[in-house]
């Protein structure tokens, strides 16, 4: 492997409707940057996003940008104190949906990064997604 391959361990969590769903993945990844910028490249392999690939972009420990390609198209940008229109397209359908960051964590020294963002349609909340990375760097081949 080359010394930017990691292990990234992704638990995703989404709360609607008073319920709670989760739902785990372990992939590798590219992770390349700084604990100032950095971003974290990954292809999912399970569930309706299985084979798209999503970039994260990491700023200042205050904002991500992530942008989904393959068969759910998607731009979301998560920042502290500021909501943000996202698109979205699917094989169903595309809609705008707002997003607003409830809080977010990076420490890129120790492998993690965290968010939480409430997401509403026309302004009618929808739920809140949750999202708790940690990436390593792989052994040896």
């Amino acid at each position: 492997m080359k010394d930017k391959d990691y292990i990234l361990k992704i638990v995703t969590t989404q709360y609607t409707e008073g319920e709670t769903e989760q739902i785990f993945m372990d992939t590798l990844a590219e992770v390349t940057g700084n604990r100032d910028s950095y971003y974290i490249t990954y292809k999912d392999n399970d569930g309706d996003l299985a084979g798209c690939e999503t970039r994260l972009h990491i700023t200042g420990g205050s904002k991500v940008s992530i942008n989904r390609r393959g068969i759910h198209n998607s731009h979301i940008i998560i920042e502290k104190n500021v909501r943000h229109l996202s698109h979205h397209i699917t094989p169903e359908m595309s809609f705008t949906m707002g997003v607003s960051c409830v809080d977010m964590k990076s420490d890129f020294e120790n492998g993690r990064l965290s968010f939480r963002y409430a997401t509403d349609i026309e302004m009618v909340p929808v739920g809140e997604i949750e999202f708790d990375f940690e990436f390593r760097k792989a052994e040896g081949e």
